[in-house]
Order: C-alpha cells, then structure tokens, then sequence
C-alpha cells in the first residue's frame, strides 16, 4: 500500500540512488530540452473546436482560393521625405533592400519596381513590399535586415505582420520570463527562504527543488510538443508555477523535520515523521491543485489548454520530488541542513525550532474560540479583495501589450 511515510524513509535510507536517479532525469531533460522544445512550442492561439467563424474562413478560401505568389504574411513600409519613389536614391535603396538581399523572403518579394503602382502611396514618398515569410527564423533576419537600413538618416524603414508579430511576442515572453522570474523571483524568494530557515543551506534546498521541477517538468513539455501543439506561453506559466509549487512543498517538508529533530527525533526518524505529516499534506495539496487545473483543458483555446499542461506537469513532478528527491537530500545532509547560519536570525530559528510560533497558536485559538465570527471575517475580507473582478478588462493579445 502506498504510504508516503514509507516513501520517504526509503529515499533517505537509500539517498543515492535516489539522488542519482533524478540527475539523470534532469540530465536527459536538458537534453529534450535544447533539442526539442524551441521548435515545438507555436505562437498560434486558434480554437481547437471549429466554431462558425473558423468554418466561414474556410469556405471562404475554398471559395476563393488565393494566389499563391499573391500571398502575404507581413508588410515592409520605407519613407523618405527627402526622395520619392521615383528617385534614383529611392529606387537604389529599395533594390538594395529587397531584390538584392540575402534573405529569400525579401528578395522574392514584389516592389513597385516591377510596376505595381499600387503598392506607392499618394505623395510618392513611401511604398509597401509584401512579404511572405514562411517562420520564425525567417521572420528574425527580416526583423535584422529592416533594422540595419533603417540606420539610413534618409529612409524610415519599418516591418509588421502575421510573423513579425509572432516573432514580437516571443521575444517578449523571454524578456518576461527573465525579468519576473528569474531576476525578481528567484532573489526575492531566496531572501525569504533564508530570512524564513536562518540558513544558507536550508534556504537553498526549495529554491534547488523548484528548479529541479521546473527543469524536469519543461523536459516533459518538450517530448509532448511533438505529437501536440503547445503554446509558447507554457513556460512561463510552468516557470511561475513550478516556483510557487516547489518552494511551497519543499518549505513544509524541511520545515517539519527541524521541528521534529527540535524535539528529539533521530534523523531518519524525523524524516519518516515529516513524510508521515509534512509529505502527506504535500500529496492532498498537489493532487487538488492538479485536479483542479484540469478544468482548464475544457475551455476550447490552444493557449488556455497550453497553460493548464504547464501547470499540471510541474504540479506532478513538483509533488514526486518533495515525495522522493527532498527526503533523499535530508538524509544526505543531516544537521548540516542548519549549515552557514545567518546572525542572529539563524539562533532565533535554531532557537524556536521544537516548539510552535506564539502567534499562529495565539491565531488558532482565537479562531477555535470565536469560530463563527472568523468565519463572517474572512468570508468578508475574501469578497473584499475579490470586488476588483466586476470591473475586470479581459481579451486576447495584441498589439497593446507589445512595448
């Protein structure tokens, strides 16, 4: 019978091999990772059912089916208000740009050069060139080459579509991802694991089990973005979780084995303790929060879908990990858990370790003394901080989002 009582003392009386068995897992997760997940991830946010308006997009290209050396994914527009079209200047520039560049997608492109008066504006001082830029990639060295003539104190060149945008979100995605979590969550979260244990070693333990999750859990992303379509905005989603997640559990878990050794215990005794308490309570919360992320694989969206997959991978592994990994490492260290303490918030830690906080005690009793005026209190408190909701803006990506 599964008890995480006996998962746990079996990883710390064998934390080797479970130690080694999730390097490997993480090992080969770097692997799916660099190999897999950069192409896999999409940029398309379409239905997955096929609502009426998806139906109308189809009847109208079997209607009408387009050119294929008509079709355009993006737009590039040059300005000059010192030239016009019809300038030497302005005709050198743009065969430079488009006719003679290395990029296939530019250098297949139509201009007005090739007599379409239709792509010049009225003064004569701007034209569009569309493109068909087939992905990513692609979409990148445009971005580049429009950059670069862009420098031109004469011409104003710029670049917008289907993929460029794409290309835009992407990259902003990344720069979120770097700027939220890793270089605000992660400081932010070791202040307080360590301000929270009163030492270094302690303190890193969550921080190096929410990596490890998350690490693992992109690894999965990686493999299932192959047969599926994942969205791109997966990992942040993942990232942002898999911080919360195994921080949280690994918090409870290594919170209870100092109490437990506070009192007494031997150490694999405390950690056959902790799984009993700490470990269980970490199942009940991670089986709800996954069960309760699957409601989002109902809504008929590939990015909400995307999301959900996100969060219920590194909630699994997040769970596994605090149930095997985080026992395994407890017993490995032992007491040197409590190593490199900070001053004097390490002693009062070390200090009140045993023994339950005054206030959270003072807080149950007032609550178990009063319990249906707490209850009015919090109901009242949560539907206060709930009220901003009614006024909730909602909607999809755009270019307003974009900096």
């Amino acid at each position: 019978m599964f008890s995480t009582e006996a998962l746990a003392s079996a990883s710390a009386r064998r934390p080797w091999r479970t130690v080694g068995a999730w390097i490997t897992v993480f090992a080969l997760s770097i692997v799916a990772i660099a190999a897999l997940l950069g192409d896999g991830l999409s940029t398309d946010d379409a239905p997955t059912n096929n609502p009426e308006s998806e139906r109308a997009i189809a009847a109208q290209i079997q209607a009408f089916p387009p050119d294929p050396d008509m079709v355009g994914t993006d737009i590039v527009i040059v300005r000059s208000d010192r030239h016009t079209v019809d300038s030497p200047e302005f005709e050198s520039f743009v065969r430079a740009l488009v006719v003679e560049s290395d990029v296939p997608a530019l250098s297949r492109a139509r201009t007005y050069l090739d007599g379409d008066a239709s792509l010049v504006s009225g003064n004569r001082h701007a034209t569009i060139v569309p493109l068909g830029i087939p992905d990513e990639s692609e979409a990148e060295a445009v971005i580049e080459v429009v950059q670069q003539a862009d420098e031109d104190a004469a011409f104003s060149v710029s670049v917008t579509g289907d993929q460029t945008l794409d290309y835009d979100f992407n990259l902003l995605s990344q720069e979120d991802l770097e700027k939220g979590e890793l270089q605000f969550g992660l400081p932010a979260a070791l202040i307080i694991l360590l301000l929270v244990f009163g030492a270094v070693v302690a303190g890193f333990i969550p921080l190096l089990m929410a990596i490890v999750s998350i690490v693992v859990a992109l690894g999965l992303t990686a493999l299932l973005a192959q047969p599926f379509e994942l969205s791109i905005f997966i990992v942040n989603m993942l990232t942002g979780m898999g911080l919360a997640l195994g921080i949280d559990y690994s918090l409870f878990v290594v919170s209870r084995y100092r109490e437990e050794r506070g009192r007494g215990r031997e150490p694999l005794d405390a950690i056959t303790a902790s799984g009993l308490t700490a470990s269980r309570a970490v199942l009940f919360s991670g089986t709800a929060f996954v069960v309760a992320m699957f409601g989002m694989l109902l809504v008929p969206s590939s990015i909400m879908r995307s999301l959900a997959v996100g969060a219920i991978l590194v909630g699994i592994v997040s769970v596994v990990a605090a149930l095997t990994l985080l026992p395994a490492l407890i017993g490995l260290l032992g007491d040197r858990i409590n190593s490199l303490r900070i001053p004097v918030v390490g002693r009062r830690t070390l200090a009140s370790a045993g023994s339950e906080g005054r206030f959270w005690v003072a807080i149950v009793r007032n609550v178990l003394r009063r319990p249906v005026l707490s209850l009015v209190v919090s109901l009242g408190a949560l539907v206060a901080l709930a009220l901003p909701i009614l006024a909730m803006n909602v909607g999809t990506s755009g270019v307003s989002a974009l900096p």
